[in-house]
């Protein structure tokens, strides 16, 4: 398949899909639904070992069935985890490319009389066209984030306002707020952990530990309560139902290389593993 006709298939499976249910996690503006992380922190640098370092967690209902990564998307190249109810990803890799791509959900748009195309979808379009949807305005907010060696860039739309921007060489959390948004707590106490969080060194094959120090501590939690306003880690209840940060990824690219990592039970007794993404070494 064709990067035009496997674009064109995405966009016809989202005009079908059915969307799914919203929910506010706090004051902040963080928020949940559909296939999507709920908090990106990387590191971008063209000129270091490794260009691009990802740690990213998806906060989502409990119950919602959902895969972990894999190849789950036939005729493409793409690896990433795949929600079961929407049939998209909040994050993926190309190997190949290399390249990443991952879905923040934006601030609750209001409801409207006709169901919005499903987000999740997005993730799979931008990786194979490079590019977020022309007119966002059929989807509700979404931050889209896409990222190589050499190039980092994000789309936000709010309802209001579409924007596209490159994210500059430096570390950068992405929240539901956007990129570095100050109103969200987590970005303040976390800007300064990943500032000092070390270089690692995640050539593939590496035991998870040692390929990631200084990195995995980031995704432990921090030692703070999950209903804190600042936690990355989170355990709530929405409707009587569990809600939560059901995963987590550490993702490295370079040149020709893709490290890939992924937990299920992300905290301080994350169980990690790495991913097979099929790249060379």
């Amino acid at each position: 398949m064709t990067k035009p006709e496997l674009v064109d298939a995405i966009q016809k499976a989202n005009r079908s899909a059915p969307i799914p249910v919203r929910f506010s996690r706090v004051d902040s503006g963080r928020s949940g639904d559909d296939e999507a992380v709920c908090t990106v922190l990387l590191r971008f640098d063209p000129d270091a070992s490794w260009p691009l370092l990802v740690a990213a967690v998806r906060d989502e209902f409990v119950g919602r069935p959902w895969r972990p990564p894999a190849a789950h998307w036939p005729g493409t190249p793409y690896v990433g985890g795949i929600d079961l109810r929407g049939g998209g990803t909040w994050l993926a890799v190309d190997p190949g490319a290399p390249a990443f791509a991952a879905l923040l959900n934006g601030p609750p748009l209001p409801a409207t009389g006709s169901p919005r195309p499903t987000r999740g979808t997005l993730v799979l379009t931008a990786l194979a066209s490079g590019q977020a949807p022309a007119d966002p305005s059929a989807y509700d907010a979404f931050h889209l984030l896409l990222g190589t060696p050499r190039r980092c860039e994000l789309w936000s739309w709010t309802g209001d306002a579409y924007t596209h921007r490159p994210v500059s060489p430096a570390g950068h959390i992405i929240v539901n707020l956007g990129l570095d948004a100050p109103a969200d707590p987590l970005v303040g106490h976390y800007a300064p952990l990943l500032a000092a969080a070390g270089d690692p060194d995640p050539t593939p094959g590496r035991p998870t530990g040692d390929a990631w120090h200084g990195w995995i501590p980031l995704l432990a939690g921090d030692g703070l309560s999950p209903q804190d306003p600042r936690a990355l880690i989170i355990a709530r209840e929405h409707g009587g139902a569990p809600y939560g940060s059901t995963s987590a990824t550490l993702l490295a690219l370079r040149d020709g290389t893709v490290r890939y990592d992924f937990t299920a039970n992300p905290g301080p007794d994350a169980v990690w593993q790495e991913v097979p993404v099929g790249q060379r070494v």
